[in-house]
């Protein structure tokens, strides 16, 4: 048995990846026209790192793959840790290429040059990452930073000081993917003269959730892959509850494989996804805790269909008792909006929030 669909880890062939065609093609002309900078983007679990795996395996080019998600922004240690793995990976998979660098690389300051691989430095005299990184450009390799809005505070300026001379001074391409939307757009300086990367220009590509159809194909062909042949009505439950969040039906069939198909499995599913949300989402808290229950209100508000900004001060201030200042909500929804837990929809003149993950929603819903 074959799994191609319900498998939960990134995608690496084209095959793979269900119905991304146009993003992938747009992906794979970027590269190829040679942007210094293609960003991905796109709210959680909708398949951002498989469309830029298979992109760039599908065009054979080296490339190096950083992941920067829960890493200690506030760590110089750990971010360069991070760093010095991906680019040994990097280097085990493609030994014809270490055996050309290595010896280039004994002349990089704060780097030292192992049997196969690097050992970075981070304190006294750091690792010289732009000349590592121009060493690697000669060979023509992509650059990939997954989830690069973990890298804020004075560590995250300086990689993205790193970056903007780079993006100058190289012609190397790099790549970088962002669930938390806005966030991503602060690190870029997209509207911040004082940001390092402000003014340059990047070409973006948005994912969007599945359509209805899309994820009822999606299930069914998933469920051919493995053997199994859901009823109708089951197919119809699972979409309307998972609304088209990749990573939610991928949950769904391999929940499927192990356990069988019933109805009673898709609320199994709904409550292990409802966890992980709202872990995530305890985790945005937990670093915000003075407004803590502000944030909780403005997510229960919403899911119970108060979306316009109006409606979502007033009932911030009937549960304090007292106004809530403009600016201050602003703030509240702002952070929210950034970090990808609301979308900001203009219909017309009117504004209105929305909660973009239906297992999210769901979870303020009951509150």
């Amino acid at each position: 048995m074959v799994v191609v669909y319900f498998d939960i880890r990134p995608k690496r062939k084209r095959e793979d990846l269900y119905d991304r065609e146009a993003e992938l093609k747009e992906f794979e002309k970027s590269i190829t026209s040679g942007n210094p900078l293609t960003v991905i983007t796109g709210i959680r679990r909708l398949g951002k790192t498989s469309l830029l795996v298979v992109g760039l395996n599908e065009l054979a080019i080296p490339y190096v793959l950083v992941d920067f998600r829960g890493v200690n922004a506030n760590s110089r240690m750990d971010v360069y840790k991070r760093i010095e793995s991906s680019i040994n990976e990097f280097f085990r998979e493609n030994r014809n290429l270490w055996e050309e660098i290595k010896t280039e690389l004994k002349n990089i300051a704060g780097l030292r040059v192992l049997s196969l691989g690097v050992s970075f430095s981070w304190k006294e005299e750091k690792t010289d990452l732009i000349a590592l990184f121009r060493e690697l450009e000669k060979y023509d390799v992509v650059l990939a930073f997954d989830e690069v809005q973990y890298l804020r505070g004075p560590v995250g300026s300086e990689f993205a000081g790193l970056i903007a001379h780079l993006y100058d001074y190289s012609d190397l391409r790099m790549v970088m993917t962002g669930s938390e939307v806005g966030l991503l757009h602060d690190y870029l300086g997209t509207d911040d003269p004082k940001a390092p990367l402000y003014g340059r220009y990047f070409h973006e590509i948005s994912l969007g959730r599945f359509t209805p159809e899309q994820s009822r194909d999606f299930l069914q062909k998933g469920f051919e892959q493995v053997g199994l042949m859901p009823q109708d009505e089951l197919i119809s439950l699972a979409v309307e509850r998972l609304d088209g969040i990749v990573g939610w039906l991928v949950l769904f069939g391999r929940k499927a494989m192990e356990k069988g198909l019933s109805e009673r499995l898709i609320d199994d599913v709904f409550d292990e996804a409802k966890a992980l949300a709202m872990d995530e989402f305890e985790n945005f808290l937990s670093k915000r805790p003075a407004a803590r229950n502000r944030y909780v209100e403005i997510m229960r508000a919403i899911s119970h269909g108060k979306r316009t900004w109006e409606e979502i001060k007033e009932h911030l201030e009937r549960k304090e008792g007292k106004s809530v200042a403009d600016s201050v909500l602003a703030r509240l929804l702002k952070a929210l909006v950034d970090s990808s837990f609301l979308e900001k929809v203009k219909e017309g003149r009117n504004v209105y929030y929305h909660i973009p993950d239906p297992i999210l929603e769901a979870c303020f819903k009951e509150k």
